[in-house]
């Protein structure tokens, strides 16, 4: 199969020099012609030019400037106010916070903490995509690789960076295996070096990303990218592109939106955050567009999701001093990502899910800029926005932080 993706690889170089391949099959479940990301829903009157940078919290409401109008946002005031208390609490250089209600497809929270260079991170793909870009590349080994959540993989090391012999199953002493199904829940990066290297050809990446929505701009009231990606040609590179570390950006509500279309099912929907301003009153019940990812891709995701937090790299978040959830008999799916992309750049720290993860009702988005010295993980913060959410609704157990 190497040798394939290599092939592959040389007909990619031959189709940018203009010599157009064969067309691929379309991957199994999803739309053989995907439709636009925001084909087919109403969007708020361009004239309202709504401000988002200009949010005003009052005791029932959030509201922003919108031409000569206010726009009534569908911004939970309280949690509004929990969000930007613990950015402020984790003192990042910079950081963001976006909650969406999966059943309106509505924006509850909206919250930045501006950098030095008091550059938004909402509407620019800026950030890393660090390992939540797994979800993508997940996607992309069930739906045009074929493999399956039970496939077993050896590895060795690959914690904090993917080598030339991490593109192969493992000789020698010091190998561990572990099923695929275990791999995104614990970040294996030589897993997925391993994976991709066998079973995926640079177009089967870009195919499925850009069906998802990358390099392109969410269905939302206002313009916002969902990611940007490059993917090279070189084996090596491809494999840690698809691992998360280098060529992928993500926004905030990009990452939330990739919970969503999980959580969803796998079916886009148009997002809102104008609940009604003038004229304009947002339609009552929530805008499905395409099927992006097949139902049965989001159901295998949803689980290895689960393992993030109930035995991977967020267990510790989410578990108090006695070692129990904090949410108590909540499930919680989600996806973690760290990166420093140069030595002097900040670290970025991604936290993107939802709950309960079996019958979704809220999705989390957390990205953290950390300096040198942090307080705070994105997971942390997620965790305490869940806690927040479903102890403001009664859950019994559930307090807030």
């Amino acid at each position: 199969m190497t040798s394939l993706r290599r092939l592959a690889n040389l007909v990619s170089i031959a189709a940018a020099l203009g010599v157009a391949p064969a067309a691929a099959e379309p991957a199994p479940g999803a739309p053989a012609e995907p439709m636009e990301p925001g084909a087919h829903a109403e969007s708020i009157p361009a004239a309202l030019e709504v401000d988002l940078n200009r949010l005003q919290i009052r005791s029932d409401a959030v509201v922003a400037p919108a031409g000569e109008v206010e726009a009534v946002l569908t911004l939970d005031p309280a949690l509004q106010r929990t969000s930007g208390e613990l950015l402020r609490g984790a003192h990042p250089v910079q950081g963001a916070v976006v909650v969406l209600d999966v059943r309106t497809g509505r924006v509850l929270v909206w919250s930045e903490l501006k950098g030095p260079q008091r550059k938004s991170l909402f509407y620019e793909a800026q950030a890393p995509a660090a390992s939540v870009f797994k979800l993508v590349t997940t996607v992309a080994l069930f739906e045009r690789g074929h493999v399956d959540p039970k496939q077993r993989v050896c590895f060795n090391g690959g914690e904090h960076g993917i080598y030339r012999r991490h593109l192969s199953p493992p000789t020698g002493p010091g190998a561990a295996c572990t099923t695929f199904s275990l791999a995104l829940g614990h970040s294996r990066n030589a897993v997925y070096a391993q994976l991709v290297n066998e079973h995926l050809m640079r177009a089967d990446l870009i195919e499925v990303a850009e069906r998802i929505g990358f390099n392109a701009k969410i269905p939302f009231d206002v313009p916002v990218e969902l990611g940007g990606l490059s993917v090279p040609y070189n084996d090596l590179a491809f494999a840690r592109t698809a691992a998360g570390f280098e060529d992928t950006r993500l926004t905030p509500l990009g990452a939330a939106y990739l919970s969503f279309l999980i959580a969803n099912g796998g079916r886009s929907a148009k997002l809102s955050i104008v609940d009604h301003a003038g004229d304009y009153h947002a339609p009552s019940e929530r805008q499905d567009l395409a099927q992006v990812i097949s139902a049965n891709s989001a159901w295998r995701l949803v689980r290895m999701m689960e393992v993030t937090v109930h035995s991977g790299t967020s267990l510790s978040a989410f578990s108090d001093e006695h070692g129990r959830n904090y949410l108590r008999s909540i499930r919680v799916a989600g996806k973690t990502g760290t990166l420093q992309p140069a030595p002097n750049a900040p670290t970025t720290s991604w936290f993107t899910g939802f709950a309960p993860s079996r019958r979704p009702e809220v999705v989390v988005s957390v990205l953290l800029q950390n300096g040198p010295v942090w307080r705070r993980k994105a997971n942390e913060v997620a965790r305490d926005l869940f806690r927040s959410y479903f102890a403001a609704r009664g859950v019994k157990g559930v307090t807030a932080p």
